[in-house]
């Protein structure tokens, strides 16, 4: 027979075993809240996104709101007249002096001929005046020999008449008082219509007030048949062409547009908060959305002054918008980005072709790297939309 209390010696340490287990597991620490966990990591990851959103938007301002701009210019003729050749069409390419249009000058040919002639009769006219200056001039030298024979002859009667009275008559020398007097108003009026002959003819040959304004009109007459061709003022494409043979096409008024490709730029509008530290000559990176994928350079050439913000014409009261937003819609001012002209016509970016910019306004490699992260990722976006 077993003893019992051997039995109860064996079963002690049984039961202590068991007991061990249960001390351990009730000392074990409590598992971690998870949502108290990524709360934290959301808070955290938004404090570091709005510090990076305050820093980026003063020193790598980016905006969405730009667009390729160029000089453009409304194609118009000097003079009016029927279309008689045109030698473009729609959005072609032109280089500077290229013809564009020409118009009839039949009109202007008859113009021209009338001022030739115009100009042949005063030639003839001046060749008159000179014959009656100097025919005036003769007038003048009779008369003038004519008034020394009658003051000669006065003053021989008068002398005559003092030695001897009864020699000449008071009569004679009365008569001969008057024809003196007589010769003196001949040479006077003489004198007159020579002066008057004079100012007629003005100066002589080719520098005479008549053949001046005939060659004037003849001059203005060629020059309006020179305007009759239009040609190209620059390198560019010209668009909007909306001539015909045999339309009639007034002066001033723009038969088609002509845009310069020699003169590119970018205007990028910014919102006030973005100018801060932009300045002429920063670092500027474009995506234009016709180029998906690629990534442009430019510098930074100026910022605009000033933006109209009242339309009210003068006379009239302004209008007053009111206003009932929590947040007030930010002003954009524009800034005018220098690009590679030549690189930018050869990819076939259109004049108004949309884009986004980033300015780099210094050396500050965390956030330029993080702002060409952020254009590399959109280039790649611009392929879906």
């Amino acid at each position: 027979m077993i003893d019992e209390s051997t039995s109860d010696e064996a079963l002690e340490p049984a039961e202590a075993k068991t007991d061990e287990p249960v001390e351990e597991s009730a000392t074990e620490p409590k598992p971690k809240d998870p949502v108290r966990k990524w709360t934290v990591i959301v808070l955290i990851s938004m404090a570091v996104l709005l510090g990076w959103y305050l820093l980026a938007d003063r020193f790598t301002p980016y905006t969405t709101q730009a667009r390729l701009h160029a000089l453009v210019v409304p194609v118009a003729p000097l003079i009016s007249g029927l279309v008689e050749e045109v030698y473009v069409t729609n959005n072609q390419k032109v280089e500077a002096g290229d013809p564009l249009f020409r118009l009839n000058t039949d009109t202007y040919e008859l113009i021209l001929a009338a001022a030739e002639a115009n100009l042949e009769s005063a030639r003839q006219a001046v060749g008159v005046s000179v014959a009656n200056v100097a025919a005036a001039e003769a007038s003048v030298k009779a008369a003038e020999a004519g008034r020394i024979r009658a003051e000669q002859d006065a003053v021989r009667m008068r002398s005559i008449r003092a030695e001897d009275p009864g020699a000449i008559s008071e009569r004679r020398l009365q008569y001969a008082e008057a024809t003196l007097a007589a010769a003196i108003a001949n040479v006077e009026a003489a004198e007159a219509n020579s002066e008057k002959a004079r100012q007629d003819l003005g100066r002589l040959g080719e520098q005479n007030v008549r053949i001046l304004q005939a060659q004037v009109a003849i001059a203005d007459a060629k020059l309006n048949i020179d305007r009759s061709m239009v040609y190209a003022p620059d390198n560019g494409v010209v668009t909007n062409v909306r001539l015909n043979i045999g339309n009639f096409a007034g002066a001033g008024q723009a038969q088609m547009t002509f845009i310069s490709t020699d003169n590119l730029w970018v205007q990028a509008d910014f919102t006030e908060n973005n100018l801060g530290h932009i300045e002429p000559g920063n670092t500027v990176q474009i995506l234009f959305d016709a180029l998906p994928g690629r990534l442009l350079e430019g510098t930074v050439r100026g910022t605009g002054y000033g933006v109209d913000v009242d339309s009210a014409t003068l006379g009239e009261l302004p209008t007053i918008e009111n206003d009932t937003n929590w947040l007030r819609e930010a002003q954009r001012f524009p800034v005018l980005v220098d690009v590679d002209t030549g690189n930018v016509r050869e990819l076939g970016v259109r004049v108004g072709s949309q884009a986004t910019v980033t300015v780099y306004t210094g050396e500050r490699p965390t956030l330029n790297t993080i702002a060409r992260l952020r254009m590399r990722i959109a280039s790649y976006l611009s392929y879906a939309y």
